[in-house]
């Protein structure tokens, strides 16, 4: 994947802007693609200059529950939903929507979990004495995972009495 510096993407995105052309007439002139134009513009839109730079982030399970919620509560599209998230790839979010599609909200915390103990293992390995730590630690996690599924269902709880309400009720 081809990275751009943020000077390129800013001088894009004023082109954009400025009204010199479509994402799709740019896209050929600069020789990018379509996609990330369009992408460029959204994030610069919502976050200014500082939506253009690259961007390095772990996210919480919890945190992409709430953006998949967001979605799903405001009928965004994944480009929408990332750039008011500040996501520069809204890629990622399909690949959220998915995860939780086929394994529940679940999995959406298992790669950071993985990952974590991965680490945790590289840097001192555990000694066969920590049984009890082990089992704590994994008290944690599902506890973790809990407070997620219990956030997730209080907000679909809320996404379903808001659309009851506002559900237009028949006068005779």
């Amino acid at each position: 994947m081809k990275k751009y510096q943020v000077e390129f993407k800013l001088k894009v995105v004023k082109s954009f802007l400025a009204g010199d052309g479509g994402a799709k007439l740019l896209a050929r002139q600069w020789s990018v693609p379509e996609e990330k134009i369009r992408t460029w513009v959204s994030h610069y839109r919502l976050h200014g200059i500082d939506g253009l730079r690259p961007k390095r982030s772990r996210y919480s399970a919890q945190f992409k529950l709430q953006v998949l919620s967001h979605q799903n509560r405001e009928q965004l599209s994944s480009r929408q939903v990332a750039a008011v998230y500040d996501i520069r790839n809204p890629n990622q979010v399909v690949a959220w929507r998915r995860k939780l599609d086929e394994g529940g909200v679940e999995a959406l915390g298992i790669r950071e979990q993985e990952h974590s103990n991965m680490k945790k293992e590289r840097r001192c390995p555990a000694p066969p004495s920590t049984a009890i730590t082990d089992s704590a630690q994994a008290l944690r996690e599902e506890n973790e995972r809990l407070r997620a599924e219990v956030a997730y269902l209080k907000k679909l709880q809320a996404l379903i009495w808001s659309r009851r309400s506002a559900a237009p009720t028949k006068r005779v």
